[in-house]
């Protein structure tokens, strides 16, 4: 429930600093206001011309700090040191990472006093610009050369005129995550967090049992825990595992379930699920929904005692170590395991649905600049440094002359220890190297302007075609880890030399719906509706967890009933009806901009 009282404390904000704006303003319109409070900001900068982009050769004592605020918990807090902030400097500024919460997050809005950078939920988009809170960038976007070259990126800041600058046809924020994405380049994790990935140890142990549908994919979870109870380190292991601490306006550990079919959570905090695959969207109050079919599959899963018994109290920090570590036998939720210790697998008759591409970037998170900041200069190196793949490999793959290197030419190539280390680990994720310095490669992890490494740098291989931006993505990596035993072992009992060749065998892969990008076009809830979404959400989010633990079909069933009995009493039929209608509008709205 993050967002909840953040939404609550934003209108709380706009209601006083409307009052302010509109009496400044001899009672102009909200758009009106926004439009002088960014024109008047960029008017005072536009004078100077800036310097952005290049590499210098200043030291950090020299350039000036700047303060970020993150998306989420992911990203450590402080001051960025090390190699990451060297390279920092050089690019011309510092950067310190304020500590994510959401007590935090509500303090910044109700103060206004924002960071110099900041992501930023776009439900509290409008708000942020009608109160002045962020800085027009337009007048500088010129002057940031690798917003200029990154291809694909103009597409997307025409979206952010239309459909993320309150009407005022402005650029107060950059969209995240542009571009193609690294998945594409994956032979074991090619669609990403979609489709069901097995424990592949633990999975091989109980003799590789077939599994044809979803109730044998908790047999084979069963067989699995029997033959490995423990990891080799002695932990316990699981069936699956859940945590609470995602669950914002809907039952998060539902994205796992659904993104094994070909669904997705979109639009499940209007009721409604997304069949992706199918290009439709239904009610999820009824018996026949997916929804009604995963929560009893996590009841089946917990009368079978395959769920951590710490799932209820879990959150994301508490979950994570327990997937990464392979101590899942069937990871859900939005955490999914990831290749070498989880392995995908298709079950008979699903679909996975995948789009390799992000047109306008993320539907549900931006970045912008604070309309105060006093480092103006700074922070339009950051947002340049952003829409830079080749910054995006030195900070997610390290700097050159460590894994990787780049000859006079610009032609990139592993190192020996950079290979060395891969094939000890026995994988293409370099995080845990360590630097000639001592430092250990971790990962900056915050969305980029410029999408996961999947864009191309200006490096290329030997033989001249471009490099993605992360070394897991390169070729020689794919060739390691097509050797790997695992991947032996899993092509073996798959038949398929890739996943992806697995999913058009069975033409099991959709990557184009009639929902593709279909909630970049929906409108906002008002006020008054968004308290009926959070009223809703805590009734099916409550009701939810007490379905996984029901002991009894009686029990369940009750708990389901009284959940739509409930969601119904709050205007559940209303809700669904605006957000279907809005959805065939969003359709066609996205039909004219993409012809």
């Amino acid at each position: 429930m993050k967002r909840k009282s953040l939404k609550k404390q934003m209108a709380a904000v706009l209601a006083g600093t409307m009052m302010l704006s509109l009496t400044a303003c001899g009672g102009s319109s909200d758009s009106e206001a926004a439009s002088k409070t960014g024109k008047d900001t960029a008017d005072k900068g536009a004078k100077e011309e800036y310097n952005i982009g290049e590499i210098g050769t200043t030291t950090s004592d020299e350039v000036p700090t700047i303060t970020f605020y993150p998306k989420d918990a992911n990203l450590t807090s402080g001051m960025v040191d090390g190699f990451k902030g060297e390279y920092f400097a050089k690019r011309g500024f510092n950067v310190e990472v304020w500590a994510y919460s959401e007590e935090k997050t509500n303090a910044i809005m109700a103060s206004g006093e924002l960071p110099d950078i900041m992501v930023i939920p776009t439900d509290n988009l409008d708000a942020m610009i009608q109160s002045g809170m962020l800085l027009n960038l337009d007048d500088y976007l010129d002057q940031m050369p690798h917003v200029q070259s990154f291809e694909g990126l103009d597409v997307a800041l025409n979206y952010v005129r239309k459909f993320r600058s309150n009407d005022t046809g402005s650029v107060y924020c950059m969209p995240l995550n542009v571009g193609g994405k690294t998945s594409r380049y994956q032979l074991d994790d090619s669609t990403d967090r979609r489709g069901v990935k097995l424990q592949w140890e633990a999975y091989e142990k109980a003799g590789c049992p077939e599994i044809k549908d979803m109730d044998g994919l908790l047999d084979a979870a069963q067989a699995m825990m029997e033959a490995m109870p423990q990891a080799d380190d002695g932990n316990g292991m699981y069936g699956t595992v859940l945590n609470s601490g995602s669950d914002e306006d809907y039952w998060a550990c539902m994205n796992g379930w659904y993104q094994y079919q070909g669904y997705e959570v979109t639009e499940l905090p209007y009721l409604l699920e997304a069949n992706m695959a199918e290009g439709t969207v239904s009610p999820i109050l009824t018996k026949d929904s997916k929804y009604y079919e995963g929560l009893k599959w996590y009841n089946k899963a917990y009368k079978r005692g395959l769920i951590d018994p710490e799932s209820i109290s879990n959150d994301r920090a508490t979950q994570k170590p327990k997937v990464d570590n392979g101590y899942a036998m069937v990871p859900s939720g939005f955490l999914p395991g990831w290749a070498t210790n989880y392995m995908p697998y298709l079950i008979p008759g699903t679909k996975i649905y995948f789009n390799y591409e992000n047109t306008y970037g993320l539907y549900d998170y931006v970045i912008g600049v604070n309309a105060k900041t006093e480092n103006l200069e700074a922070c339009l190196n950051f947002i340049d440094m952003m829409s830079d793949p080749d910054a995006y490999l030195w900070l997610r793959s390290g700097p050159a002359g460590e894994i990787w290197d780049v000859d006079e030419n610009g032609v990139a190539t592993f190192t020996e220890k950079g290979m060395n280390f891969a094939k000890e680990k026995k994988s293409g994720d370099m995080t845990g190297y360590k630097l000639d310095s001592g430092e250990e490669l971790t990962l900056w992890n915050t969305p980029w302007i410029v999408n996961e490494g999947g864009v191309p740098t200006t490096y290329t291989d030997e033989n001249g075609e471009k490099r993605p931006g992360i070394t897991t993505a390169w070729k020689e990596m794919q060739e390691l880890v097509a050797n790997d035993e695992v991947h032996t072992s899993w092509k073996e009992v798959s038949g398929y030399e890739s996943w992806a060749d697995w999913l058009k065998a069975e033409n099991a892969l959709v990557e184009e719906s009639d929902l593709t990008n279909v909630e970049l076009f929906e409108s906002m809830p008002d006020d008054v509706m968004r308290l009926t979404i959070d009223s809703i959400s805590d009734k099916v989010t409550t009701a939810s967890w007490k379905m996984v633990y029901a002991e009894t079909d009686e029990e369940f069933d009750k708990l389901w009933d009284q959940m739509v009995s409930d969601c119904e009493g709050l205007g559940a039929q209303e809700l669904i009806e605006w957000k279907l209608a809005d959805i065939e509008n969003a359709k066609k709205v996205r039909d004219s901009l993409e012809k």
